[in-house]
């Protein structure tokens, strides 16, 4: 089998999507109850690095802006099958309506959420920034090993980190 040199991949993604018409983004009630909920069940870490600092609460599996257009049977099926926190097994014989139900939310801490670092040319660390399998490399590898520039660190530093790891 022919090896691959390690390399570093460059994107420059095109994401084209309708976000329909919706209400200007607000804390709802929902929200701030299921988001206390979650840290009164100890949901107080960052989901990727564990962090407790900058804590926000994504929408993982719908965004509020495409509430509108969601399915919520098919979101609830989703939501059981990937179900970091545990709560899709929890409330399975509820009904899901909204992109504000905790089985929807899981804590990322702000660099892990919308995390960009403007001094290593605009690459970003957060699930807002980076294609679904590159964001999830930042959780599952090797400590140490970061295949993710993370703030403040350079292309340089991480791409020995790689090495590192691959020993």
């Amino acid at each position: 089998m022919k090896e691959v040199a390690e390399h570093v991949i460059t994107r420059t993604l095109r994401e084209v999507v309708i976000t329909p018409d919706h209400a200007e983004r607000t804390e709802s009630p929902e929200f701030r109850k299921a988001k206390q909920r979650l840290k009164e069940d100890g949901h107080t870490r960052c989901w990727v690095c564990g962090t407790d600092k900058d804590i926000q609460y994504h929408h993982h599996a719908v965004e509020w802006s495409l509430a509108a257009i969601a399915d919520w049977d098919k979101v609830k099926t989703y939501c059981e099958e990937f179900d970091p926190l545990g709560y899709g097994r929890l409330m399975r014989n509820i009904p899901m309506t909204s992109p504000d139900d905790p089985r929807n939310l899981i804590p990322l801490c702000q660099r892990h959420h919308t995390g960009v670092d403007h001094e290593n040319g605009g690459s970003g660390t957060g699930i807002h920034e980076l294609t679904y399998p590159v964001f999830l490399i930042q959780k599952l590898a090797k400590d140490g090993v970061d295949a993710v520039p993370q703030a403040g660190e350079t292309l340089e530093q991480e791409e020995e980190t790689v090495k590192v790891g691959e020993a």
